[in-house]
């Protein structure tokens, strides 16, 4: 390959590298003005940092393609060589800015350093302009060209160590590099860099507590301030992104440390030399840039590249400059594929110019609409996504408590009515739909326009030759873990609407039991078809219909067990007011009848040694009262205590305590209360007012299930109770006793277990659970969890 292919070689390269970058920058700016929050300043100064940085390599292209010496389209090259200082100055100002804003949102010493830094920067950005507003005539693009590329300098040019020449590439180079790395490297930073790495070399690992020289780098460069667990949008975002940032700032660096060699060396030359007469290029050469010019472009352009993919990762990924939560997995597939298709539209593009000489401007401006396009359906199509999101938010929406409390059929039923309603018109659009509940114990329909009637249904005419399904699914296997699951096979069927024949989708509902209900789907508003994603939708969210009626009759039959437990303990107090009223009350007066005899013999009326009636009276008025002790202690023992009003003034363990010492301080022989008063305070702290209902009315069942059953048939036998509460990390209230357990109770002292069942339903509704432990002559534990996050 000769010199010439060589040199249109490089040019393809690096007019290629400039389209790529050209597209890449402003597809991420279209991407953060569309899908960022616009109300956010940082936001905003990053689109206008994009869209420059896609300005400087638009016109970066237009002047590598043509011939330096001639002007380029529409505008001179001249003009486009000042119009590219604008995004060259303004570009690395932004970054710097960017850089300090999330900087000091991690460490807050940056937010008093950013104001005196932004002022440097600005300082060094205003010379460097200043320097070329002062020496237009000096700086043209055919003298700069051959300036750099042949140490071509004019006659008329000073070249002394303080001329333009000299100053304007310093101050510029210096200006990059500080804007590149200024939010990164610090002369604090830099000396606990310095301090790690002299503790490491003179000391080892030892003065370093341990930890690895990267480590013990990586500590001290970063200087977090908060845990990583603590942190919080968008600096959560940032700290995952200052990696792949921080390389992107160092490949800056690199370049522009590089290019400060080569002027470096350049400007000797300039100063040893003086003016140099330059080669004389005729030919096709004579158009093109300078081979060691377009070397060292493509070296710089590519390196941008690199930082370009860098920083659009972190914009894609983690959320920089949008300021708010993306589809991250769905847009870093449409950032790669920006990548493949900016590179081959670059190569493309740069490969029809050198081969046809046609002029690049009007392809880069078909280039830049056509990304403008993509960005803009790109964020069509993810908004369309987020409402299609949004109109499934009701069905999404996890089943609180207050949903479970919901014991009206009439509202349940009205919601779903609802939910049924939004699914048709919003979700699904169709015409007309119906929801058969087919299992249950009450049959439902739920209907969105259905006037179909019954007899008009024409069920038996299948169409597409498919067949009605039978009442078990067929089976495939799940992709996923191999289990077999229900697939969803929906067919078609002719009805009559509003006269004339039209399709309706039966989409079968199955689970278990088998077939549980069936969705009729009229046709769509739009005359569209159903697509396979629709068929799953509907069927999911008739199920998610189904379940609520579910949870809806679980709670039902909750609540019908509360309710015959109320009704249980109503019983049990008529009846206890019975024996008052008809057993105990006339036996006391009875044996105060039997009393009154002795009256006389007690004034000295009668002879103590009178009739043996009078022993007989003693000791039937004794027996009497004894019995009616007797009942009465048991009585006390099966009453079910009320919960105290201090339930609520004074906490719940508080209350508990209060429970075991008054209404229960005769049913047991020993109490050992193994509760802190400090994680007593925690708990009334941390356990919602409802939730401290339950627990209290459970170990309230406990206590008194305790109390009635513990000593079996030996009423004699000494009972201890254990009441032990934890909260580190779950919330855990035991109650222990140590009586015959449930296994040796006897049948007359066993009970039902209808109260701690009820109990253990209503805590189970809120996240909780209750288990009974026992063992015979071991006595019983009950425990009640609840873990941490059903107490928030």
């Amino acid at each position: 390959m000769n010199n010439c292919g060589i040199m249109q070689l490089t040019h393809v390269l690096a007019l290629a590298l400039s389209i790529f970058n050209l597209v890449s920058f402003l597809w991420l700016a279209c991407t953060v003005w569309l899908n960022g929050d616009r109300r956010s300043l940082i936001a905003r100064v990053g689109v206008v940092g994009l869209s420059l940085s896609a300005l400087f390599f638009f016109i970066h292209a237009l002047l590598i393609s043509g011939p330096y010496s001639q002007t380029a389209s529409l505008v001179s090259a001249d003009f486009l060589w000042r119009l590219i200082w604008l995004p060259a100055l303004g570009v690395p100002y932004i970054w710097f800015m960017i850089g300090l804003h999330y900087a000091s949102l991690i460490n807050p010493q940056w937010e008093r350093r950013r104001p005196l830094l932004l002022i440097v920067s600005g300082l060094l950005g205003t010379c460097v302009l200043v320097l070329l507003l002062f020496n237009q005539a000096t700086f043209t693009f055919a003298r700069s060209i051959r300036l750099f590329a042949y140490d071509d300098i004019p006659q008329d040019t000073n070249t002394g160590v303080l001329s333009p020449l000299i100053l304007l590439p310093i101050v510029f180079l210096v200006y990059v590099t500080f804007c590149a790395i200024g939010p990164w490297f610090t002369p604090g930073r830099v000396a606990r860099l310095i301090k790690v790495a002299i503790l490491f070399l003179f000391g080892g690992r030892n003065r370093l507590r341990g930890r690895s020289l990267r480590s013990g780098l990586i500590d001290a460069f970063w200087e977090d301030k908060t845990e990583t667990e603590q942190l919080e949008e968008p600096v959560l975002s940032w700290h995952q992104a200052r990696p792949g940032l921080l390389l992107a700032a160092l490949l800056m660096v690199a370049l522009t440390t590089s290019l400060g060699g080569l002027g470096v060396w350049s400007m000797f030359n300039w100063l040893r030399h003086g003016r140099i007469s330059p080669p004389t290029v005729s030919g096709p050469q004579a158009e093109m840039l300078p081979f060691n010019l377009m070397l060292i472009d493509i070296l710089a352009v590519g390196a941008v590249a690199c930082v370009l993919l860098l920083i659009g990762y972190s914009i894609v990924r983690h959320g920089i400059l949008i300021e708010r939560p993306l589809a991250r997995r769905g847009f870093f597939e449409q950032w790669r594929g920006i990548v493949i298709v900016a590179s081959v539209v670059a190569l493309f593009v740069a490969v029809f110019v050198a081969i046809t000489r046609t002029n690049v401007s009007g392809l880069l401006l078909v280039t830049l609409v056509t990304t403008g396009i993509y960005a803009l359906f790109t964020w069509s199509s993810y908004t369309a996504h987020d409402r299609y999101i949004s109109m499934l938010r009701p069905f999404l929406r996890s089943t609180n408590l207050s949903h479970w409390l919901k014991t009206d059929l009439r509202k349940t039923e009205q919601n779903m009515e609802d939910l049924f309603f939004h699914l048709c018109k919003d979700v699904l659009a169709v015409q007309c739909a119906r929801l058969d509940v087919l299992a249950g114990s009450v049959k439902r329909r739920f209907s969105y326009r259905w006037n179909v009637g019954e007899e008009d249904e024409k069920q038996e005419s299948a169409l597409w030759g498919r067949q009605r399904m039978a009442s078990k699914p067929p089976l495939r296997l799940n992709s996923q873990g191999g289990r077999k699951q229900p697939r969803v096979q929906a067919y078609r069927i002719r009805i009559l609407l509003h006269g004339h024949e039209a399709i309706c989708w039966v989409v079968p509902i199955y689970d278990e039991l088998g077939l549980v209900a069936k969705l009729y789907l009229g046709p769509r508003e739009d005359g569209a078809g159903f697509t396979d994603e629709d068929m799953d939708l509907a069927h999911a969210c008739g199920q998610r219909i189904l379940d609520t009626l579910r949870d809806h009759e679980a709670m039902l039959a909750v609540a019908g067990l509360l309710r015959r437990r109320t009704v249980d303990v109503k019983l049990l107090g008529a009846q206890q007011r019975r024996v008052l009223h008809d057993e105990i009350l006339p036996q006391m007066h009875l044996a105060l009848l039997k009393l009154e005899t002795l009256r006389p013999f007690v004034d000295g009326r009668q002879s103590i040694a009178g009739p043996p009636q009078a022993d007989v009276a003693l000791n039937e008025a004794v027996s009497i009262i004894s019995g009616a002790h007797r009942q009465l202690a048991a009585m006390m023992r099966a009453t079910v205590t009320s919960a105290p009003h201090r339930l609520e003034r004074d906490g719940m363990m508080q209350a508990i305590h209060t429970l075991i010492a008054q209404d229960f301080r005769q049913s047991f022989d020993e109490v050992s209360w193994q509760v802190s008063d400090a994680t007593a305070r925690q708990i009334d702290d941390l356990v919602p007012p409802a939730i401290a209902e339950l627990i209290f009315a459970a170990v309230q069942e406990a206590l008194r299930n305790a109390a009635r059953h513990a000593r079996g048939t030996d009423i004699h036998r000494k009972l201890k109770l254990t009441l032990t509460a934890t909260c580190m990390p779950d919330l855990a209230v035991t109650v222990a006793d140590n009586g015959v357990g449930i296994l040796s109770a006897s049948s007359s002292t066993t009970g039902t277990g209808g109260g701690l069942l009820t109990h253990s339903a209503l805590l189970a509704i809120v996240g909780g659970s209750l288990s009974v432990k026992s063992e015979p002559d071991n006595g019983v534990t009950v425990q009640i969890v609840l873990p941490a996050g059903t107490l928030v």
